[in-house]
């Protein structure tokens, strides 16, 4: 299944944006974004070889997904060794981030949020969801992958998918619902 470079290269500038803004999304921090974008594309090249074209698209996120795995579980350990040298009082999440809670938390929300709010809101909301509720949402809700395309990315059952989508929805729905059905 040769390949030449010209289309390689098409496939690479048609994937970048969007796998950028999945990076970003779930690692928070976009030159750490980068950083995996790019390391993503240099171990794609002489994998997608070897494949058809139609599952370049699977294979790219599969790769992106376990390398944004990898940083993950390095910043845990990282965080970890952070917290023996120095006390935190703050909650942590899943990922091992001190839970942010906004002032006046507990005061009705303003009316008409703006869009941007709502955005800043939502990726807090996302940053808080467990890392394989938010790979399966951002595969399925924004990446549009079918179930079976994105069980296949995340090395699970299309059962599993389902399960970790639903989770993801619900405490979107659950945290944001005030801002959404204003």
């Amino acid at each position: 299944m040769p390949h030449d470079d010209a289309a390689l290269s098409r496939f690479l500038r048609s994937v970048r944006s969007g796998a950028l803004a999945f990076s970003a999304l779930r690692v928070r921090d976009e030159e750490v974004a980068l950083d995996l974008l790019q390391e993503t594309m240099i171990s794609f090249v002489p994998a997608a070889k070897k494949h058809d074209e139609q599952i370049w698209k699977r294979l790219f996120y599969k790769i992106l997904g376990r390398r944004i795995a990898d940083w993950q579980r390095k910043q845990i350990w990282r965080d970890r060794i952070a917290r023996i040298t120095s006390f935190s009082a703050l909650p942590l999440t899943d990922s091992g981030e001190a839970v942010e809670f906004p002032a006046g938390s507990d005061e009705q929300p303003e009316h008409n949020h703006s869009a941007a709010q709502l955005a800043e809101r939502f990726e807090a909301v996302l940053a808080t969801l467990p890392p394989r509720q938010q790979e399966a949402y951002l595969l399925r809700q924004w990446q549009a992958f079918s179930v079976t395309e994105t069980a296949a990315i995340m090395g699970c059952s299309e059962g599993s998918v389902k399960t970790h989508l639903s989770r993801a929805m619900q405490t979107l729905k659950e945290q944001l619902g005030e801002w959404i059905n204003e």
